[in-house]
């Protein structure tokens, strides 16, 4: 059985909207995954949702940084070499942000870890 895009993406977002809902004190430690727990409206509802999200917890999903983004023409693309400079209208000290599945989910800052970046 295969779930449709829609489906995956609305599983996200309600286990996106229980952990904010959550308190504080309830989050799990670091190294414990987070176990989402069934709605509380719904009845049988609640009961299938915490099935499919278990099974779509673990899908891997790609998350990219975008530093900015900007439309350009294919000719103007094209015509990029080695040395071309993009101009982008965003400052560069702006938040950078973070999207899954080609959706802004958090915005934040550029940091340094040892020598990796995050964000």
């Amino acid at each position: 059985m295969s779930i449709s895009q829609a489906d995956i993406d609305a599983l996200i977002s309600a286990a996106a909207e229980e952990e904010i809902a959550a308190p504080a004190s309830s989050a799990p430690p670091p190294s414990e995954s987070p176990k989402p727990q069934a709605q509380t409206t719904g009845g049988s509802q609640s009961t299938k949702l915490s099935g499919d999200l278990k099974r779509v917890m673990g899908l891997s999903l790609r998350a990219n940084v975008v530093l900015a983004s900007q439309q350009m023409p294919i000719n103007a693309i094209l015509g990029l070499t080695a040395g071309s400079i993009i101009e982008f209208e965003k400052p560069f000290d702006a938040e950078l942000t973070l999207h899954v599945v080609n959706r802004c989910i958090a915005a934040g800052h550029a940091v340094k870890v040892g020598e990796n970046f995050g964000l």
